[in-house]
């Protein structure tokens, strides 16, 4: 037992001393040299040795154990050797150098429980990259199964391999990269109907920048497992709303054990399935079912489909036609619209604007609108008659149309300014008399309806259907019905009536009595003119006379005659002259009643004779406190109807109780163009008529 357990506790006691002497080693530094040194490069096929040494202090009379660590890669990315020895150095031999030996290199010592690294060192083999080795697995595939590609080489890691693909057969394009400490590394591709044939590699040192030759180019064989989908649409991509559309989805198998599934979509959404070699749809098309519709086949993760654009077609609606201006009349020379609108119908929609029954288009049009317009810039007469549009629109070949009801056009002509005359010679007509006017338009379209105006007041009117004149039969019934006469012309076409221009209808009266009327207004003019300037003089004469006392006549009786003021003012002195116009037998002397016929008699011998009298006064008269008219005093012209019984002693006048008429001459204005004079003189000019009759 003892002879067990001795060398037992022997060797523990040593490996306790030996790890106490350890602990006491102190690295100073690590170097790594390599052999032969870089002048522009190593070349391809040289032997490189790298060298690394270490300064370490241990303690007295002891050889510590030393590891050594050689490392290629900037972050030590492969660990090329590593040894334990007692010596302060060690190497590493790297024989027949390559390209991809060129890179970073470093090394690291532990010795106990120190340990310490040193400095990286690139070194650089010139030469070319060995050509990589590309192999694919399995080289024979279906639609859907998975393949292997594997690229190797022999150089030397850390190395980066690159793949590449061939679109249509051309240019490689790069499809997967892989960084790697192996020599082998490889990618996994599902094969699709998009995936591309043709594969190769290559590698690249990331320290040395070189890349290598393309491997060769490797091939795949791919098998479908089942045919191209084949899509059928009845009655084809176009139909009518109303139409049946049916669609059919097919493959054909390839192999035995495929059986894929068959769907048929309208746009994303599926519409009808199945695991058989066919699937169909049917329905009655609405416009709804417009759409883009697909057929797809799918096995495993295969997946293969075919789409088509189904338009489901409205037929046109049956249209309308409207006209502008509205109610089929349009003027001469005038533009007409014609609309033709539909409420629906597939885009394009084709227009076609018919005049009468004539199989030739006025004008042909196709819109993705719903309304046309035809428009005729100036309208003659021979665009008058019935139109009609037509619409049409189509779908797999067939074309629906459909056709407008008539609307009549009429283009009237506007009436012409009408000529009005008198189917007499005369200038001159009586009352009592008829006159006959004609009036016509020699243009326009009938009927036309003519209107008679007597100064500017409508008489009546007369429609014709013909081009003859309008003849209007007026009675002259009064003087008033003279004037001027005028006629308008005008037809269904609104707001375009003409005038004529005016014709003069002059009407004396029946008798001698028209004549008398006539001189006693212009005697009367006369008469007022002189009285004006009587009345300047009569004012002159009284500013001369101003200081001469007058006896004031308000405290005397007051005798009223025709020629005193009619607002009762008060007269003093007066002037009165007296102009005969004519003698005039009273009616009332040829009836046969004696009382008045005594009374005529006493009144002549009272006067020298009878007569009718203008009498123009001047005066000048003090006003009473109650006199409306004491503030001015006018000048007035007295006509009145009445008999004149004048005396011997005095110049005054009575009244009988006939109507008195005055008109107020105003000879201060007309002398000063300003307001009445307050003191001024008054005039009256008075004319008595008898009763003519």
């Amino acid at each position: 037992m003892l002879k067990v357990i001795f060398p037992i506790l022997s060797f523990l006691l040593l490996e306790a001393s030996k790890t106490e002497s350890e602990n006491g080693v102190i690295i100073n530094s690590v170097k790594l040299k390599y052999n032969p040194a870089d002048a522009g490069g190593i070349k391809e096929g040289s032997n490189i040795t790298l060298t690394c040494s270490v300064d370490i202090l241990t303690p007295s009379g002891q050889s510590p154990q030393i590891s050594y660590l050689f490392y290629k890669g900037q972050t030590q990315d492969v660990l090329l050797k590593i040894v334990t020895i007692q010596a302060q150095e060690s190497q590493y031999l790297i024989q027949s150098a390559r390209p991809s030996h060129s890179g970073y290199y470093s090394c690291e010592v532990a010795a106990g429980s120190q340990r310490e690294e040193s400095a990286s060192t690139f070194i650089t083999v010139t030469g070319n990259l060995q050509t990589p080795v590309l192999t694919v697995h399995p080289i024979e595939v279906i639609l859907g199964d998975l393949t292997e590609l594997c690229c190797t080489s022999e150089e030397i890691p850390p190395l980066t391999f690159i793949f590449y693909t061939y679109k249509n057969g051309l240019n490689p394009v790069r499809l997967h990269e892989n960084s790697s400490k192996n020599k082998t590394v490889t990618h996994q591709l599902r094969v699709t109907t998009d995936t591309e044939k043709n594969y190769s590699c290559t590698i690249e040192v990331p320290a040395a920048r070189s890349v290598s030759k393309h491997s060769e180019v490797v091939q795949l064989s791919v098998q479908n497992p089942f045919s191209d989908p084949m899509f059928e649409i009845e009655p084809s991509n176009e139909i009518f709303e109303g139409d049946k559309l049916t669609i059919k989805c097919r493959v054909t198998h390839l192999l035995p054990h495929v059986k894929p599934q068959l769907i048929i979509m309208k746009d994303t959404t599926p519409i009808s399935t199945g695991n058989t070699s066919s699937v169909v749809f049917s329905k009655t098309a609405n416009a709804t079912d417009t759409g883009k519709y697909g057929c797809m086949a799918r096995w495993n993760s295969v997946s293969q489909a075919i789409r088509r654009q189904v338009t489901v077609a409205v037929p046109v609606s049956i249209p309308t036609l409207m006209s502008t201006p509205i109610g089929g009349n349009v003027v001469e020379d005038g533009s007409l619209d014609l609309s033709c609108a539909v409420l629906g119908g597939s885009y394009p929609i084709t227009y076609k604007f018919y005049q009468d029954t004539s199989e030739i288009p006025l004008h042909q049009i196709t819109l993705n609108a719903t309304t046309a317009v035809h428009h005729i810039v100036s309208v003659k007469n021979g665009h008058s008659g019935k139109y009609s549009c037509e619409v049409s629109n189509s779908a797999n070949q067939i074309t629906r149309t459909k056709k407008s009801q008539y609307v009549t056009i009429i283009v009237r002509v506007p009436v012409s300014n009408p000529t009005i005359k008198c189917n007499s010679l005369k200038d001159v007509y009586k009352t009592g008399e008829w006159v006959i006017l004609l009036c016509q338009s020699t243009n326009g379209t009938v009927p036309i309806t003519y209107s008679l105006f007597s100064n500017k007041r409508l008489i009546y009117l007369i429609s014709r259907s013909d081009r003859e004149p309008a003849t209007f039969k007026v009675l002259l019934n009064e003087t008033k019905d003279g004037g001027e006469y005028k006629c308008k012309a005008e037809n269904e076409i609104p707001n375009l009536s003409k005038y004529s221009k005016g014709i003069n209808i002059t009407i004396k009266g029946g008798g001698f009595l028209w004549w008398i009327y006539i001189i006693i207004v212009v005697i009367s003019l006369m008469i007022i003119g002189l009285a004006i300037l009587i009345a300047q003089h009569c004012k002159q004469w009284c500013k001369n006379n101003e200081g001469i006392n007058q006896e004031d006549e308000s405290s005397k009786p007051s005798q009223r005659g025709p020629l005193q003021h009619n607002q009762g003012s008060l007269k003093k002195s007066m002037e009165v002259i007296y102009s005969k116009i004519g003698n005039i037998t009273h009616p009332k002397l040829n009836q046969p009643d004696s009382d008045m016929l005594i009374e005529q008699q006493e009144a002549d011998s009272d006067r020298n004779h009878e007569g009718d009298y203008t009498n123009i006064m001047s005066y000048q008269g003090n006003v009473t406190e109650d006199d409306s008219e004491s503030d001015c005093e006018a000048d007035y012209t007295n006509v009145t109807s009445k008999r004149k019984a004048a005396s011997a002693d005095s110049d005054t006048s009575s009244d009988e109780t006939n109507h008195v008429l005055y008109t107020q001459l105003d000879l201060a204005a007309l002398q000063n163009n300003s307001t009445p004079q307050p003191q001024g003189p008054t005039i009256y000019a008075s004319i008595a008529l008898d009763k003519l009759r």
